[in-house]
């Protein structure tokens, strides 16, 4: 996955993860959320690492008629042109000074999972027993049996 890859997994990350601790986890333990955040931004990093620094070998993607990577930073080069499986190929080679860009690219990981999960909790709900906005797409009568059936478990 290249960078652009990278920061979309992050946002979309970011939002189950919300969802999961509204739905599933905040009743258990409050402390999910923060060990999901950390496993899936480290394996992120982890992978985009280990294909930048070619421990991951991304040549094997060469059996596709439309990808073409060289021998010569072929992780560079994968991460660089994050659509290169898609067929979009924007051919940018990696120059020096490039690092610092790609070190930004990768804390930004961050922010954007911190988005999603923003974002995710206004749609679902900060609280279990919130609703969050995506009550305005739920039928009213499952809405009203839903808050019949929670007052009961009161």
């Amino acid at each position: 996955m290249g960078f652009v890859e990278g920061l979309i997994l992050s946002f979309v990350g970011g939002w189950i993860n919300s969802y999961l601790y509204r739905k599933y986890l905040r009743k258990r333990n409050k402390d999910w959320i923060v060990f999901l955040a950390v496993t899936f931004l480290s394996l992120l990093w982890t992978i985009d690492g280990l294909i930048y620094f070619n421990i991951i070998d991304m040549k094997w993607l060469n059996f596709l008629p439309w990808v073409e990577i060289s021998s010569v930073n072929q992780g560079k080069y994968f991460l660089w042109n994050s659509f290169l499986v898609f067929g979009i190929d924007l051919q940018i080679t990696h120059q020096p000074g490039m690092e610092l860009i790609a070190s930004v690219l990768l804390i930004s990981y961050l922010f954007w999972y911190y988005f999603g999960s923003k974002l995710g909790k206004v749609v679902h709900g900060y609280k279990t027993y919130q609703q969050g906005h995506y009550l305005i797409f739920r039928p009213v009568k499952k809405f009203i049996r839903d808050r019949e059936k929670q007052s009961k478990d009161s």
